[in-house]
């Protein structure tokens, strides 16, 4: 094993560690705690199977057994994924349906279990003598492909499936991360394959989808160590190690104070009211500078300024819909601050996860 498959093996025993941390987390979500560490286990196991590839263990008597099961983890990367950003936006449970998402692991097990339960001197002849194709149910010659074009597939599937509603999410931004090195794995993973398809590589030189891998492993034990209030839905503004407004002069407890007051008047005055409400005229009311108003907006309440308004026009049209039934749906979409219908459709939806006509029903 040479130093480059050392540290491959360092990130991967620390990915295990975190995977069993993940597991017996209570606090959180808990089925979300338990997919993200089945989704770091996988990691974790396909780095330990190249490394016995690359050191040529994989096919020695004590590991041959291991040999090919790292077709597992390449049909689960996606769906587990899939599901635990699911899990964290929607709070949806497992359902039947989504038992789909594991047919291409039963594939696997199934076309692949007459080798699997081979004995270790029979494996050994079979890798040996190229025998493999003969001890599957259905040889796939193009399987390769085929599991570059399901990675794909959920790349897509997480892009257009959650392109809006992940930025809903309180800390929207781990997720994104999340998916970002799935996709910078998938292109790694791909890119490999076909350079060794076109004899650019050979099937020896993949350390470069190993370093993908150990990005996200890296990735996750950057939060878990330092900053494990990630995982608990703490946005990543808050504790990334560089922060946006450093240099502004705003002390804490001055910031603290400007919350304060903010709040006051956002209660007191309803500035929302008026749908041409900007930046500008609420740090009038404050006497502060434009800069300052979106630091204690985004430090504060982590939103933006406009979600940061849309969210007290949200909590007033709510009132109305519960106090006013003479009004009509314009009216109150006009009279809580917004100026036209679309934005307020959008504003009420992304922070009641329902429509105005839906709530207005339940009421």
């Amino acid at each position: 094993m040479n130093f480059l498959e050392t540290i491959f093996l360092f990130f991967a025993l620390q990915a295990f560690v975190f995977a069993v941390l993940f597991f017996l987390k209570k606090k959180g979500d808990r089925l979300a705690n338990i997919l993200l560490g089945i989704y770091i286990l996988l990691f974790s196991y396909n780095i330990i199977y190249n490394i016995l590839y690359w050191s040529k263990l994989l096919n020695s008597d004590q590991f041959i057994h291991l040999s090919f099961t790292n077709r597992i983890p390449w049909v689960l990367y996606g769906p587990i994924l899939y599901l635990y950003i699911k899990r964290l936006i929607h709070k949806n449970k497992i359902r039947s349906i989504d038992l789909l998402h594991f047919i291409p692991l039963l594939y696997v097990l199934i076309n692949y279990s007459p080798y699997f339960f081979l004995s270790t001197h029979e494996k050994v002849d079979v890798l040996n003598n190229n025998k493999f194709g003969y001890y599957l149910y259905f040889y796939t010659p193009h399987f390769i492909k085929i599991i570059i074009v399901l990675m794909l597939f959920y790349c897509g599937l997480l892009f257009f499936s959650f392109k809006h509603n992940i930025k809903s999410y309180n800390n929207s931004r781990w997720l994104r991360w999340l998916s970002y090195s799935f996709f910078g794995y998938v292109l790694s993973f791909s890119s490999y394959f076909i350079l060794v398809y076109f004899n650019v590589l050979d099937t020896g030189s993949d350390y470069f989808i190993g370093f993908s891998m150990i990005f996200f492993t890296g990735l996750v034990f950057y939060f878990a160590f330092l900053q494990p209030k990630v995982f608990d839905g703490l946005s990543m503004d808050k504790v990334l190690p560089f922060k946006k407004y450093r240099k502004t002069g705003l002390t804490r407890d001055h910031s603290l104070e400007l919350k304060s007051r903010l709040i006051d008047v956002m209660e007191k005055d309803k500035p929302y009211l008026d749908s041409e409400l900007r930046i500008a005229h609420l740090a009038k009311k404050l006497n502060l500078s434009r800069h300052h108003m979106s630091q204690v907006i985004n430090e504060h309440f982590d939103l933006s300024f406009f979600d940061f308004i849309n969210h007290y026009r949200v909590e007033e049209a709510k009132k109305m819909m519960v106090t006013d039934d003479h009004l009509n749906m314009t009216e109150i979409l006009y009279s809580s601050g917004f100026n036209n219908r679309v934005s307020f459709y959008k504003a009420f939806k992304k922070f009641t996860k329902t429509t105005p006509s839906e709530f207005r029903a339940q009421q």
